[in-house]
């Protein structure tokens, strides 16, 4: 009967019945939905979490100081990989933009800070030694390659304030910090080129179709003995198709583009950067072509390139984005905020990353005190001895940056000739007073100067053995053979292993923990010996220029001569 009456729609409880049982003890532990204001359960503002995570993010550059400003070195003084500057800007925002649409969810794990910490170690060990390997001479990778520790810092900060979920919902923007490197040291030297041979054969050919008669230079397009252009790697539209190619990635990401239209859209928005790349040199033949009997405007030929040039990629953007926008897909709904992750919980991970910053922080100021004690010492570079066993110091000089960085420290040392007023060998002995680590392969290939032969010397001198990493060049005017090593802790070597295809160039660490005592460097050195014999082939050359070689390097002491460059 008690169940009937209880269950009765028109039975009315007494005054009061409610609010007792509501203000129950029992009670109010099971059913109240408000949050425990307890400090254990005390939890930040979704502002404060992002907030938070951006300084952290901010301030663990610390720990991977030198690979960023080896990237920002790379963004200011390489015109096709500058776009790499503004990709941690996207990221960083897109990876907000997921973490709102989880709802601030700030579930992290301490994954994160594991991966971090050995991203600093790798980057510590990277920026402290030298591991680098080419492919056909034409394809160099340093390892571990920039881009992957870019992503695997950005990872890292994910884990371990999103977590998983963030994770799950930020894996674009972390994957795309890949892109803070564009294009790869090659692309020049495969793609770039072409292109901007392509491009000069369009501007020419369209030009002769408007009856204009040009010289015979295929890169330079002289309307005038002084007046004309030069179709130089820049105006080839590599620099505008890469710009369109990255923002076709980021809109096809944000607009949730179906796979099967994703990649055509981007291959697509290349190709417009090129077509519209063409067409400007085509309107700027015409401008030229304008401008002959009119020399006011062709003071002003860049300008008009460069609005001439502007409109026409505001015009593609125009295109791109009337495309993009039919293609585009409904957002995503955004998840409401939720409570984040505890104070305690939260804010130890936050000292933890500020505490790792810190150790590595130590190291950077240590970094900057040596390099200006270096920059005070560079007037004081020590001098080179006058003789080397029977080599005679014939001459001086140095190599030196823009900035005032001596790279090399050079001396010419002369060997006696064998008979009396007959030819001797010469031997050019480069040590580096400020530099750490150094290969003159790598440059060579850089600068897209291919060895006719490498391979590894080892040679006997007055302090053991000295092992070099060679290489031989012939440029048509001379035969040279360069010989790199390091000198540090008592010995000099450098390492290479070299197959038909693929050469390793390696060198041990020099460096131990952050925060050690560090009162030497390792001291780069240079030899090369070369002969005005380009004709002979690099099997017979290479052998003679090595013998001048061994022969002065069975008369020094290598470790000895360069302690006075290695005190910091």
């Amino acid at each position: 009967m008690e169940g009937r009456v209880c269950s009765s729609k028109a039975w009315n409880p007494p005054p009061g019945w409610c609010l007792k049982r509501v203000s129950s003890p029992a009670l109010h532990s099971a059913t109240d939905p408000s949050p425990d204001r307890s400090p254990a359960a005390a939890t930040l503002s979704p502002l404060t979490v992002a907030a938070l995570a951006t300084l952290c993010a901010l301030v663990g550059l610390l720990t991977v100081w030198d690979s960023a400003r080896s990237l920002v070195g790379i963004w200011l003084t390489d015109d096709l990989k500058s776009m790499g500057l503004v990709v941690p800007l996207i990221s960083y925002l897109l990876i907000l933009r997921a973490w709102r649409s989880i709802g601030w969810k700030a579930h992290g794990s301490w994954w994160g800070f594991g991966i971090l910490a050995a991203t600093a170690a790798l980057m510590f060990l990277r920026d402290q030694t030298l591991l680098i390997i080419t492919v056909n001479k034409d394809w160099l990778l340093q390892l571990p390659p920039l881009p992957l520790l870019a992503v695997l810092y950005a990872l890292g900060l994910v884990l371990l304030f999103g977590g998983k979920p963030l994770l799950r919902a930020a894996w674009f923007p972390v994957l795309f910090m890949w892109a803070v490197i564009p294009v790869p040291q090659t692309f020049s030297r495969r793609i770039d080129l072409p292109l901007q041979h392509a491009s000069a054969h369009v501007a020419r050919a369209f030009a002769h179709a408007l009856g204009q008669q040009l010289t015979e230079d295929k890169l330079r397009l002289m309307f005038t003995p002084d007046f004309g252009m030069f179709i130089a790697p820049g105006c080839n539209g590599i620099r505008g198709a890469i710009t369109l190619g990255m923002a076709a990635v980021v809109v096809g990401y944000l607009y949730r583009f179906r796979a099967k239209v994703y990649v055509p859209v981007v291959i697509g928005a290349v190709a417009l950067g090129y077509i519209f790349n063409f067409l400007r040199l085509c309107l700027l033949v015409i401008y030229y072509k304008i401008a002959l009997p009119y020399p006011w405007l062709q003071h002003h030929a860049k300008i008009a390139d460069y609005l001439i040039g502007g409109t026409l990629f505001l015009c593609a953007l125009a295109i791109f984005f009337t495309v993009a926008g039919k293609l585009r897909r409904d957002p995503l709904p955004f998840a409401p905020p939720q409570p984040t992750a505890p104070v305690k919980t939260y804010l130890a991970k936050v000292a933890a990353l500020i505490a790792l910053s810190a150790i590595f922080g130590f190291e950077v100021a240590h970094e900057y005190r040596v390099e200006a004690q270096a920059a005070r010492a560079a007037q004081a570079i020590p001098a080179l001895p006058a003789h080397i066993g029977d080599f005679t110091l014939v001459r001086t000089w140095n190599d030196t940056l823009l900035d005032g960085i001596v790279v090399y420290t050079w001396g010419e040392y002369a060997e006696p000739p064998a008979v009396p007023g007959g030819t001797s060998a010469n031997v050019d002995l480069g040590i580096s007073p400020q530099m750490s680590m150094h290969d003159a392969e790598i440059c060579h290939i850089a600068r897209g100067e291919d060895p006719t032969w490498h391979g590894q010397i080892t040679a006997d001198s007055q302090n053991g053995e000295i092992d070099l990493t060679a290489a031989t060049y012939n440029n048509g005017v001379q035969q040279k053979l360069e010989a790199s090593t390091v000198c540090d802790n008592g010995a000099c070597r450098q390492y290479s292993e070299t197959s038909e295809h693929v050469t390793l160039i390696y060198a041990r660490p020099h460096r131990g923990v952050p925060l050690q005592a560090d009162q030497n460097r390792p001291v780069p050195v240079l030899l090369r010996v070369s002969s005005t014999d380009v004709l002979a082939p690099t099997s017979e050359a290479e052998p003679k220029l090595a013998a001048t070689l061994t022969r002065f390097l069975h008369q020094i002491d290598l470790v000895t001569l360069t302690k006075p460059y290695s005190q910091r």
